[in-house]
């Protein structure tokens, strides 16, 4: 039996507009509720709207600049005039030793993935206090399965890890609920954005599938449908300050 998680006409939006962002987007609206989608590239946000329908709309913006931020939330407030669920999924994940790590990478990395989400959190706050909404931040298994060459990215997710749970103790006076979510492998486009394809994608694939309990990479509906899951109150109501890991076991 279905469970009806009661997002019809609630508004959500969900930054980072492909990949995992774009299954996000296309549960929450599956389930009635009215999403927009940011991201810095506008043929992928449309791409996303097609795909997801009529209840998703898109803001071409970056998190990591406070003048899209703030348009962003404009954007919210002037076409629904609330937002019920903000989906902080943007992220950066640069790959490296970090002896050869230029501190520009560090900063864009920190940026992205850390900065975005407590400006924009922060932005959305008044909005979020008048629906007594939610947030889901996108953290990562990384923070838990320590990986050579991604100590960059790993104390990124893990700040953002750190901010879910002492934000969730700050927020509920005003009844929001904060949650991550931590993907383990996930099959998405980034390897093509970081020129891993073909047979170098499969070896790869192959080499990290061998260290997951479950011997598979994720796809992206399967962390969707967790993210649907704590943004909805009628199913996760007593839920907070809490990280799930959609990781197949990787990061035990």
């Amino acid at each position: 039996m279905k469970m009806d998680l009661q997002l019809n006409d609630k508004i959500a939006l969900v930054t980072g507009g492909s990949g995992i962002g774009r299954a996000i987007a296309e549960a929450l609206a599956r389930e009635g509720a009215k999403v927009i989608v940011t991201g810095r590239h506008e043929d992928a946000l449309q791409e996303t709207a097609n795909a997801v329908g009529e209840n998703c709309s898109y803001v071409v913006a970056d998190v990591t600049k406070a003048e899209d931020i703030d348009r962003t939330i404009e954007v919210v407030q002037e076409r629904f005039g609330r937002l019920d669920i903000l989906v902080n999924n943007a992220g950066w994940s640069p790959i490296g030793y970090i002896e050869e790590v230029e501190l520009a990478t560090y900063d864009k990395c920190f940026d992205v993935n850390v900065r975005g989400v407590v400006a924009l959190t922060k932005a959305a706050l008044p909005l979020l206090k008048e629906s007594k909404g939610n947030i889901v931040n996108i953290s990562s298994t990384a923070i838990r399965n320590h990986l050579i060459c991604m100590s960059v990215y790993s104390a990124a997710k893990a700040a953002v890890d750190m901010f879910t749970k002492i934000w969730s103790k700050e927020f509920a006076p005003y009844g929001i609920r904060i949650n991550s979510v931590s993907p383990g492998p996930i099959d998405t486009p980034i390897y093509d954005k970081l020129g891993i394809v073909g047979d170098e994608k499969q070896a790869h694939m192959d080499r990290v599938s061998a260290g997951i309990p479950m011997k598979r990479f994720g796809v992206p509906e399967e962390v969707a449908s967790v993210v649907t899951f704590l943004a909805s109150n009628a199913a996760a109501s007593y839920v907070t300050g809490s990280d799930y890991c959609v990781d197949g076991g990787y990061g035990v």
